[in-house]
């Protein structure tokens, strides 16, 4: 299979353009997509290096038989060359996009190899010149590999089986490196668990960890509309890939302002049942309801700390400050870099975190543009490059690499600053006290002074009227939904608390983890409690920087459900993952809280459709607060963006 007429060899479907259903999102023709998405695919040019190389579709046997099939892109030449590969489940749908904007036939060899680009920051262009050969293979099941796709099942045997087949082929030098975003850190991390053979580096961009706490959960809390909209793109393109028409709209809507009334009505759980009844490529949601406790299932779905703490193989973790998977991919990094550091390689793992979302790279997000905040500015392809490079035995690339394995921008200062580990050795925690008033008194001893007679704030969450979703750390309808919007709509209910601090007399840099510790109540047996950290601008703007939620009765671990006492007030800690931003002076911090986020997070119902009354204590005996973590600015000069190898 490694001449070319045997790896070009077509399969039975060829990967057609489909129609897109009623009230779905129709493809826009290539003269309409936006110059940001052309810039952000990195495309190879018409007489770049990539038009010189080899292009080829590669089939490559599973040991159970069933035929994987990638498209390869690789210098033309009689040596062997280390392996760039992504394992993906979307190729189905990103293939039409990406024949528009190159104006190629969907099914031309080597096509889908374009999308190292906006899987890595690097052009493939860049890479055949640089040596690379690139692998870009369609999970089982998906686009034009054989199989059903079933969600994470397959990842770990199919990856290593197909670092073992690449390596066997005259072109490849025995080196594989993966790479890949979302999903496509399943297929990385799965594989290297399972075995690390000729597996020599891994990008990781936006990786989830713990999946019910990052992917389907958060504190116990099911991402609904999330989840669902994610398996519903799912059937649509495993419908079209069967050749099928996709499902009906008042069968399985969308978009989002179709599919908030559909779970409304329908509730989770059916639309569960319909998805995996329209397609098997769905059927993942109704095991992600039927496990609401982090059980045995949830295990198999995880990457172990030890596990990744004993993975000695160099990782460039990414990930953005309103990414979906943010919590996953400093969990990962942590665990990682503890494992690297006892090795004595502190410098085989690194981070970068930037002003990202989930799919927005190039730090312009809906409601703020963060000046030098994309991944070109920060110079993260070259990086990437040069990583790839040490990784292979490259001392020179090894040296351009920065000394401190941490690069993260600060929102505010608008700089990339390097750590030497995270969070940064010098940060410090601090406790801003809620009081009351919806007062949020800063860390310097005022809430001693607050009136313990007032001290709790009540609001009552009405499960037929949820608190909207305004951004944040989410995947849900198109990119602008994430991200740092404004608050101020949310705060103005009357079912959220809201506490806001004096304005700042001095500047204030916020870098690491934040948590809400806080005594609550409510008069149910549960309750979900939705905690949200905003910068206040002088103007009145609420942005909002990052969030959290805690399923009440899962207050003592995912793996168990302890009853509330109703009125009487819990203990509980809401991790609200983390930040980075420096507030000037004369702004203000703020935190909001509610029992709902609609539909981003499933909506509590504990008293079968009547309100629920709700409480935060925060008198002197019950110190109710948002811990954050602080760092001097000032002993963190900027970071000067990468520059690799000029070629």
């Amino acid at each position: 299979m490694s001449d070319n007429s045997q790896a070009a060899a077509q399969p039975d479907r060829t990967p057609v353009r489909p129609s897109p259903s009623p009230g779905g999102p129709a493809p826009e023709p290539a003269g309409n997509i936006p110059a940001s998405v052309r810039a952000a695919l990195k495309l190879p040019e018409a007489d770049g290096p990539a038009s010189h190389a080899i292009h080829e579709v590669l089939e490559l046997p599973m040991p159970d038989g069933t035929v994987l099939r990638a498209d390869v892109v690789r210098p033309a030449d009689d040596g062997t060359h280390p392996v760039l590969l992504t394992r993906c489940p979307y190729f189905g749908a990103w293939r039409p996009m990406v024949s528009e904007v190159s104006g190629v036939d969907p099914a031309t060899p080597g096509l889908m190899a374009g999308v190292l680009g906006m899987q890595a920051a690097v052009s493939l262009d860049r890479a055949i010149a640089e040596g690379f050969a690139v692998v870009a293979q369609a999970c089982r099941g998906t686009d034009i590999s054989d199989g059903d796709f079933r969600f994470y099942v397959d990842e770990a045997a199919d990856g290593t089986a197909t670092r073992a087949a690449l390596s066997a082929l005259p072109w490849c030098d025995g080196r594989i490196l993966t790479f890949g975003n979302s999903y496509l850190t399943t297929t990385q991390f799965t594989a290297a668990l399972a075995d690390t053979e000729h597996l020599a580096a891994m990008t990781a961009w936006v990786s989830p960890s713990t999946y019910d706490d990052d992917l389907a959960m958060r504190g116990g809390v099911l991402l609904e509309g999330p989840s669902y909209e994610w398996a519903r793109q799912q059937v649509r393109t495993g419908l079209w890939r069967d050749g099928r028409p996709d499902a009906p709209q008042e069968t399985l809507p969308e978009p989002v302002e179709a599919f908030t009334p559909y779970l409304e009505r329908v509730g989770i759980a059916q639309a569960a049942q319909d998805l995996a009844t329209a397609h098997r490529a769905g059927g993942h949601v109704v095991d992600w309801v039927r496990h609401p406790l982090h059980d045995a299932y949830w295990e198999r779905l995880v990457y172990p700390v030890d596990g990744l703490a004993d993975l000695a193989v160099p990782t460039l973790h990414v990930s953005g400050w309103y990414d979906l998977f943010q919590g996953g991919t400093l969990r990962n990094f942590t665990a990682m870099a503890a494992g690297a550091a006892a090795r004595g390689r502190p410098g085989d793992v690194r981070l970068v975190v930037g002003p990202w979302t989930h799919l927005t790279f190039d730090g312009h997000l809906a409601g703020r543009d963060f000046p030098g905040g994309g991944t070109d500015d920060v110079g993260l392809g070259e990086l990437s490059l040069d990583f790839w490079k040490a990784a292979l035995g490259d001392e020179q690339a090894a040296a351009r690499l920065p000394e401190d394995p941490v690069r993260v921008y600060v929102m505010g200062a608008d700089r990339w600053i390097d750590l030497p580990a995270w969070p940064a050795p010098d940060a410090v925690e601090q406790a801003w006290r809620l009081g009351a008033g919806g007062v949020l008194h800063t860390p310097d001893g005022q809430a001693e002074r607050d009136d313990a007679s007032t001290g709790w704030t009540a609001w009552v969450h009405d499960p037929a009227e949820p608190v909207p979703t305004a951004g944040g750390q989410m995947l849900m309808g198109p990119p602008e939904n994430a991200g740092p919007h404004d608050q101020r709509s949310i705060e103005a209910r009357d079912d959220v608390a809201v506490f806001t601090s004096a304005p700042l007399t001095e500047p204030v840099t916020l870098l690491g983890p934040v948590r809400l510790r806080a005594w609550v109540a409510a008069d149910a047996v549960d309750a979900h409690l939705h905690a949200a950290l905003t910068e206040v601008s002088p103007d009145g703007t609420s942005t909002l920087l990052t969030d959290g939620v805690l399923r009440l009765s899962a207050r003592a671990g995912a793996e168990r459900r302890d009853p509330l006492t109703p009125g009487e007030p819990v203990e509980v800690d809401v991790d609200m993952w983390s930040t980075g931003v420096h507030l000037p002076a004369g702004h203000r911090l703020r935190v909001d809280l509610a029992g709902s986020n609609w539909p981003r997070y499933s909506v509590a119902d504990p008293a079968g459709g009547a309100p629920v009354t709700m409480r935060v204590l925060h008198d002197a005996a019950h110190p109710s607060a948002v811990v954050v973590t602080a760092v001097d600015l000032a002993a963190h000069p900027a970071a000067p963006p990468h520059r690799g190898r000029s070629i």
